[in-house]
């Protein structure tokens, strides 16, 4: 068994030692210092793919590093907590756009599930904790369009979801639960708010995403952004240019958007940016288990 043997970790450690090396500078890392990381990291997936393919890797092996305790006690933490597959992430499309959006449902969620509709697209949604029922039907909204619904966390509160290994996977956990008991599907990607290596985490970034591979979990960050993210309204135009422009540099491309009652440019831009993608040879697709994922730096 690879996942789990002497071997697996080993290439761990290399790829931990990649990460402090290519990582100093705390954290001029998007999109460019943590690049080799993020390419050791997707090949680290490739070959778990492969030896779960050929019958060698089990969905519960156990995950054992000379970062990570030999069995840290957050690994008894909540035994449901798993992905209803093994990791299997292996499959690259060629000239494809993932649309994803996070911090969703909101009131915009709607009309963005319109305009997937009319165009003919599906997508994920990276959603996060929600009391409102409403929201909760959004949430069903999603799953019967046939789009991705992937965690994202439940409070979005980055400081204490980041605060421990335990708080984190308490968080996720609530929001996992959400998920399938609101919309009878067991969620199996996610997007670590803020991204899989940010400020916040970066003193326990490596046991969250091993713990998260161990227990099934597929994690996507994006190589194309919209720039929505911030406070300061961004026009229709704007967010155009931002995705397609920088679409000529990628062959399969992960746009980040964001699902927020604000976002009304979001959703302005949303159809001319599918239009012109099309325009541009990309074909559309939804995240799922198996779409191998885009980290930070990696031209996919």
């Amino acid at each position: 068994m690879y996942f789990g043997s002497k071997r697996f970790f080993k290439n761990l450690i290399l790829l931990c030692v990649i990460v402090l090396i290519a990582v100093p500078s705390v954290f001029a890392f998007r999109y460019k210092t943590i690049s080799e990381q993020e390419r050791q990291y997707i090949e680290l997936l490739e070959a778990e793919a492969q030896m779960q393919e050929a019958g060698q890797l089990s969905a519960d092996s156990v995950a054992q590093n000379s970062f990570v305790p030999e069995h840290p006690s957050y690994q008894d933490l909540y035994p449901d907590f798993y992905a209803p597959q093994p990791l299997c992430a292996q499959e690259r499309i060629e000239n494809t756009i993932y649309l994803t959006f996070d911090d969703g449902p909101s009131e915009r969620t709607d009309e963005i599930l319109k305009i997937l509709e009319d165009k003919d697209v599906k997508a994920t949604f990276f959603v996060i904790g929600q009391s409102d029922e409403a929201d909760l039907q959004r949430m069903r909204d999603i799953v019967a369009a046939g789009h991705t619904i992937g965690m994202h966390s439940y409070t979005h509160n980055y400081t204490q979801i980041y605060s421990s290994v335990e708080a984190y996977l308490e968080d996720m956990y609530r929001i996992f639960v959400q998920i399938r008991e609101t919309t009878g599907e067991t969620p199996t990607v996610f997007r670590f708010p803020g991204g899989s290596i940010n400020t916040y985490n970066h003193a326990i970034y490596r046991e969250l995403i091993a713990e998260m591979l161990r227990r099934g979990f597929v994690p996507c960050d994006w190589n194309l952004s919209g720039g929505d993210a911030t406070g300061t309204p961004v026009s229709a135009v704007e967010i155009v240019r931002s995705v397609v422009g920088p679409a000529a540099n990628v062959t399969r491309g992960f746009v980040l958007m964001h699902d927020a009652q604000v976002k009304k440019t979001t959703v302005e831009a949303l159809g001319t940016v599918i239009d012109q993608l099309r325009e541009m040879g990309f074909t559309f697709e939804q995240l799922t288990p198996q779409t191998m994922p885009v980290l930070y730096g990696y031209r996919g």
